[in-house]
């Protein structure tokens, strides 16, 4: 006789897979605008402001964005892969439908973040605040928040697959069904 369902021992959970980033030697951006559509490879942008850019469209590759601006910056559609983003902060940032495989955020100052529509895949968002972040209808897999201040996220609709929270404060937010 099969044991009944709550007898059957719970398979454990996978962890997240963390990105595995290694970057290239980088060369400085030496432009200060971004271009709908632009190809970036392999830059650093070391304290760039790219606030109210138009760089929707754009690739990131292999890239390091450190102590950026990104206030209102339009980067819908955009893919960053391999990338990296340290202490960049912005208000009103447009990333939705954007797509992050293999990224890093570190100690990030963003409010009113626009990822609704975006997909996330083995990013790792550790430190700094994030306020009024929407992920809604956002797909999130092998993504990890560690001790960051998420205060009214919205995850409403989105789907989760081996998401974790570790040391964080979760202030508000919204997370319904289609989750998981």
């Amino acid at each position: 006789m099969a044991p009944a369902a709550s007898e059957r021992p719970t398979p454990p959970v996978k962890p997240a897979r963390r990105p595995d980033l290694h970057l290239p030697p980088l060369r400085p951006y030496g432009d200060r605008q971004l271009t709908p559509d632009g190809d970036y490879d392999g830059l650093l942008f070391d304290g760039t402001d790219l606030s109210y850019g138009e760089g929707a469209g754009a690739r990131f590759l292999d890239c390091s964005l450190e102590g950026c601006a990104l206030d209102e910056a339009v980067l819908r559609n955009a893919r960053f892969i391999d990338s990296r983003l340290t202490r960049v902060r912005g208000v009103g940032t447009e990333l939705a439908a954007a797509s992050l495989r293999d990224v890093e955020l570190v100690d990030a100052r963003l409010g009113g973040t626009q990822l609704h529509g975006a997909v996330l895949e083995r990013v790792v968002i550790r430190g700094g605040k994030i306020d009024y972040l929407n992920l809604r209808r956002a797909k999130l897999r092998d993504v990890v928040f560690e001790s960051v201040v998420l205060s009214e996220p919205d995850f409403g609709g989105a789907s989760l697959e081996r998401v974790s929270f570790d040391g964080c404060a979760l202030r508000g937010g919204w997370i319904s069904r289609g989750c998981g």
